[in-house]
């Protein structure tokens, strides 16, 4: 068995690799890591392990993150809900995780996080704890199980909480569209950057979703969303859909217009989507635990929860797993929401990628 590092999407056996197996992710897909490595200027670092006959029997997707502002890191992936090694058996999984450690370790970097449990074809996994691992469990997964009928798992939603409320926005004339085009993409960008000011957290650049649709056409495929109403965007939703997956990546909504509702009717259109194109999953993305709204929230959608616990080498705090509660985290986002608005976007396009 040896170990190799390689650009994922310098390697056609990598892609084959992901789409056979059962436990992959869009987060382990060559496009997906190319589009975040080159946005935040990371060093993409596939580890790739080789059985005896030198076939290909597993991967590990990971990034290394180097920031004076953040400290320097080994991360599995950055802006990444979920990523670990996919392999064939335990002891491909233990080597690849064996491969970066060491790598942390000879680069002393402060702490290699790992976003998951390992998956492997045959037998159990190998556990993380026994890796050297410290576990976090901050955050929880939603996602809906999809038919082919989209009515079918609309009944799934709850009854007064989602399905009046898709009728009542409907009704009050808002209306959905895919978004193409700049004009498009620039108004869903306004709506994030306002979103994520008022959670005093910088936006990530307009850069960062032109390039994920103008790169994600195949599989995976990226898509926005536009909510409107009278022709004003009123709500955005970029989806990303992979191997019978549909994941809702990033969300942009008016605050002051939410008596419409927008994101009601702006989720079901995503979702019976997703039933049309024939996937089985809409996956709702992480939740911090300490978030209990936001969980309540997607929980209504007939989603089923996920443990979803990150891996930290050796024992630390990651940025990723900062609760909102704490003195730092309170301190930032308020600076953060003070700022102007277009100051806090021109902050967030230099500093988000210290924060993958």
């Amino acid at each position: 068995m040896r170990i190799e590092i390689v650009k994922p999407w310098e390697r056609a056996e990598w892609d084959a690799y992901v789409a056979s197996h059962p436990g992959a992710t869009v987060y382990h897909a060559s496009a997906w890591i190319r589009t975040v490595c080159e946005a935040g200027r990371y060093e993409a670092l596939g580890f790739s392990c080789y059985d005896e006959d030198g076939r290909l029997s597993g991967v590990l997707p990971a990034a290394a993150v180097r920031s004076a502002l953040t400290g320097n890191r080994l991360t599995s992936l950055p802006f990444s809900d979920a990523c670990f090694p996919i392999a064939d058996d335990a002891d491909g999984a233990s080597a690849l995780v064996a491969a970066a450690l060491d790598m942390r370790e000879g680069r002393r970097y402060r702490f290699f996080e790992m976003r998951g449990t390992p998956a492997v074809r045959e037998g159990a996994a190998p556990t993380p704890g026994a890796l050297g691992f410290l576990p976090s469990s901050h955050f929880v997964g939603y996602a809906t199980p999809l038919s082919a009928d989209p009515e079918v798992v609309r009944r799934t939603f709850s009854k007064t909480a989602v399905r009046q409320t898709i009728n009542k926005a409907i009704k009050l004339g808002v209306t959905v569209r895919r978004g193409e085009g700049a004009a498009d993409l620039r108004a869903f960008h306004d709506l994030y950057a306002r979103n994520r000011r008022r959670h005093g957290i910088p936006p990530q650049p307009l850069s960062l979703f032109t390039s994920l649709l103008a790169h994600l056409r195949g599989s995976p495929e990226a898509a926005l969303y536009l909510a409107e109403h009278g022709g004003r965007p009123l709500a955005g939703l970029i989806v990303v859909r992979f191997a019978g997956v549909t994941y809702a990546k990033y969300e942009g909504v008016d605050e002051e217009r939410r008596d419409l509702l927008p994101v009601y009717p702006l989720l079901w259109q995503a979702i019976a989507d997703a039933c049309v194109a024939g996937d089985q999953a809409f996956d709702f993305g992480r939740t911090a635990t300490d978030n209990p709204g936001l969980m309540a929230f997607k929980s209504r959608w007939g989603t089923e929860s996920i443990e979803m616990p990150y891996y930290f080498s050796p024992p630390s705090e990651g940025l990723s797993t900062v609760r909102s509660d704490s003195f730092k985290y309170r301190a930032f986002t308020g600076v953060v929401r003070r700022l102007p608005a277009s100051v806090g976007v021109w902050l967030g396009a230099r500093i988000f990628r210290h924060f993958g």
